[in-house]
């Protein structure tokens, strides 16, 4: 498909969103309140999607859609007869997730800006469910045109990215 791009990022994935003032000598600023944990997180995703692209990439233009698979770490007191799913505090919000690693695209140049993104689909769960076998995310992007398929006619297909 023409414009699409397919990678995925090893990592615990981490949220994007929640600020906090900072003074720095006579200047106030705004950085992210787990700053530590998200500029390694988005590293990632921008090099691999740097990676993923190669030197002939141009940025996408006009309309965007996202398929984004995060695969969260399962904790050890999480029952093995029953299903459930990552939808403790910890876990962390599915949009915020997502705006990070939406954010790191824009910074590696996959498109002008992730105002572009017209249909997102994202979904959040432990690796098997989303067919990876350790956290991270798989992220899939396509130029919209007539002929591309909604996100959501478009199935999770195990592949080597594991």
């Amino acid at each position: 498909m023409p414009g699409a791009l397919q990678f995925r990022v090893a990592g615990i994935p981490v949220t994007q969103g929640s600020k906090r003032a900072v003074l720095r000598g006579k200047r106030a600023g705004m950085i992210d309140a787990n700053d530590a944990r998200l500029r390694p997180w988005r590293e990632a995703v921008r090099s691999s999607a740097v990676e993923a692209i190669g030197d002939a990439w141009q940025p996408l233009a006009g309309p965007v859609r996202v398929a984004l698979w995060f695969a969260l770490p399962a904790p050890a007191s999480a029952p093995k007869t029953r299903r459930t799913w990552p939808v403790g505090a910890r876990s962390g919000d599915l949009d915020k997730l997502s705006r990070a690693v939406l954010d790191a695209l824009t910074d590696a140049g996959v498109w002008r800006d992730d105002s572009q993104v017209v249909e997102l689909r994202a979904v959040k769960d432990w690796p098997a469910a989303v067919h990876q076998v350790s956290p991270g995310v798989i992220v899939r992007v396509w130029r919209v045109t007539e002929d591309t398929p909604s996100t959501g006619q478009i199935p999770i297909v195990p592949d080597a990215d594991r």
